[in-house]
């Protein structure tokens, strides 16, 4: 099933909206009954949006410098330095991916 996604606010006024229209609710009544269902709706997700997480990687993008990435690197390729290091943790981080929709909307950069 495909997913929907509408703003918060439009999807309260248009339950509203057909709450007066094809149950005959008086505007108060459909108002309060679309404001709870929005509100259930939310809390029922498993996790909200957090916009200022936008853009953001699940790892660095760049190796943690000093630590025992270069080492663990170094057990597979031989002659390894920081440079090599950098190479492969950059071959890493392009191909890393964004963070859920759960937890931020989809990046616009």
């Amino acid at each position: 099933m495909a997913d929907i996604h509408i703003d918060s606010g439009k999807a309260e006024r248009m339950i509203a909206q057909i709450m007066r229209d094809e149950k005959k609710l008086l505007p108060a009544d459909a108002n309060a009954l679309a404001a709870n269902i929005c509100r259930r709706l939310s809390s029922a997700m498993a996790t909200p949006t957090h916009t200022p997480l936008q853009g953001y990687r699940l790892i660095r993008d760049w190796p943690p410098h000093g630590s025992d990435f270069t080492e663990a690197v170094g057990r597979k390729i031989a002659d390894v330095n920081d440079k090599v290091a950098r190479e492969v943790w950059k071959l890493v981080y392009e191909r890393g991916a964004d963070l859920p929709a759960t937890m931020a909307d989809p990046s616009r950069i």
